[in-house]
């Protein structure tokens, strides 16, 4: 039998395709959620739109956008077993209506989107909602602390579909908004595909001490928590390739309690 953690059957490996030519353009990371019995594919805005969020360039050589995601499902009786599905980026065939949502006040700024998941899916698949797993929401995130970056690193579909967990460390002050957007840093050696992967808050040992005494409320062992969603490092020199952004886990309830319609670029 085979024992896997619950977050990693969250995450999803993600395929960036053109329709027309039936070509991949880029892979990436992405993770289920769930709010109002509502189920979304987490994932980063440069994956899906195919372009940097800041300077809004294409992404890819030779400018090309993908209009489709692929991915693979896991069964309802045997989540071992998985299926691959496709589901489209844009309403149309013009490529202007895309069917994800943004951030309600910095839009792509942010660089994170809520893809619907359309409701075949639903009712043909079992879903692991990251929001559905017993995090210890008692406990903040502190600078220091250890992170695991965890998503799929390699074009090639890990075993499974599992991905891999990266380890890293909370590099600025998780309450501080850096740049005036909801984000932090953490220190990390990290590829390109892990763009979209959830980031995990670990800590190790006793928790909820108050002002240094003990009083039997404290938890020993392990504490984890949810604290974002990972999109790439700041730059490409020595230095800052170990630095990358985390966008706060909030702005995931943002984006899909406002449900503002991206725009097309084109």
């Amino acid at each position: 039998m085979i024992r896997t953690d619950p977050v990693s059957l969250t995450t999803h490996h993600l395929d960036l395709c053109l329709q027309e030519t039936d070509t991949v353009i880029s892979s990436g990371s992405g993770f289920l959620y769930e709010r109002n019995h509502e189920f979304f594919l987490i994932t980063n805005w440069h994956n899906v739109s195919g372009r940097n969020p800041i300077t809004k360039k294409c992404l890819s050589s030779n400018l090309a956008i993908p209009d489709m995601l692929s991915t693979l499902f896991r069964d309802k009786t045997q989540p071992a077993n998985c299926r691959r599905e496709h589901i489209a980026l844009y309403k149309d065939i013009n490529m202007q209506e895309p069917v994800w949502y943004e951030h309600p006040v910095y839009g792509c700024s942010v660089d994170v989107v809520a893809i619907p998941i359309p409701d075949k899916i639903i009712e043909d698949y079992k879903l692991f909602p990251i929001n559905a797993i017993d995090f210890n929401v008692g406990y903040k995130e502190e600078v220091a602390d250890d992170a695991f970056v965890i998503g799929y690193p390699f074009s090639e579909i890990t075993h499974l579909q599992l991905p891999i967990w990266k380890r890293a460390s909370i590099a600025s002050e998780p309450d501080i908004n850096l740049d005036q957007l909801p984000k932090f840093l953490i220190d990390t050696a990290t590829r390109p595909g892990l763009s979209g992967s959830p980031v995990i808050m670990q800590r190790i040992g006793i928790h909820g001490v108050k002002n240094g005494v003990l009083d039997g409320s404290e938890v020993i062992g392990r504490i984890r928590n949810f604290i974002g969603i990972y999109s790439g490092r700041i730059g490409s020199d020595e230095v800052q390739a170990q630095l990358g952004v985390v966008w706060k886990a909030k702005v995931i309830d943002e984006i899909i309690d406002e449900r503002v319609k991206a725009k097309s670029l084109d």
